[in-house]
């Protein structure tokens, strides 16, 4: 018994992504996420449509570019780190709040960081893309500026540029985690432990308004 016959395989059986566009667009994105995560690199659009079990005529149908492509996976991964954002709530006391803010971006991270390396890479040349990754900067910066607000709050210029909330971005940013895990060879434990330092430092260190 093949696949198609068992309902078995990756999302739905191939016969039927065939005929249902939606089932098909959304294999095509699983495939260009998944061999990014596995390889870090760019894959072509054969592969793409090999592993999602379509034609590669089948890419051309639903994405017009590759800028279409790569827009609408990077949409989709954001979905993905997203689903490991679990309320920190702005009135705990501030060592709980690192300690979860800090566990959950580094979960966020790990899924993020494959797929995020190409964005960047490509960034330069597609707007979709850049609008996409500036969206996520975004939230990450709110999402900081919500958890930490009873603590920014008695900090003057907290919000103003090189103020508090900027200090707290950059030192637990996904680039901060990137260069902990990449570049000095830190385990996820080790990088986490070195960004709550950092950022129990900063709010502790910081004046408060009397």
């Amino acid at each position: 018994m093949n696949d198609t016959e068992a309902g078995k395989g990756p999302g739905r059986p191939r016969e039927r992504r065939r005929r249902d566009p939606e089932l098909t667009y959304a294999a095509l994105l699983d495939a260009l996420l998944q061999l990014i995560s596995e390889s870090g690199r760019e894959p072509t659009r054969k592969a793409i449509a090999e592993r999602a079990g379509v034609s590669e005529r089948t890419v051309f149908v639903h994405f017009a570019d590759r800028e279409a492509l790569y827009v609408a996976a990077a949409r989709r991964q954001a979905e993905r780190w997203r689903a490991h954002a679990e309320p920190v709530q702005p009135g705990w006391e501030t060592p709980r709040k690192v300690e979860a803010l800090v566990s959950q971006r580094g979960r966020m991270y790990e899924v993020m960081t494959p797929i995020r390396r190409i964005g960047l890479a490509l960034e330069p040349d597609s707007p979709g893309l850049r609008g996409v990754m500036a969206d996520g900067d975004a939230w990450f910066r709110a999402d900081l500026a919500a958890v930490f607000a009873p603590e920014l709050a008695r900090v003057p210029g907290a919000g103003e540029p090189g103020g508090l909330l900027d200090a707290l971005e950059a030192c637990s940013s996904w680039a901060a985690w990137d260069h902990l895990r990449s570049r000095r060879g830190l385990d996820g434990t080790a990088a986490g432990a070195a960004i709550g330092r950092t950022v129990r430092a900063l709010l502790k260190g910081a004046p408060h308004t009397p």
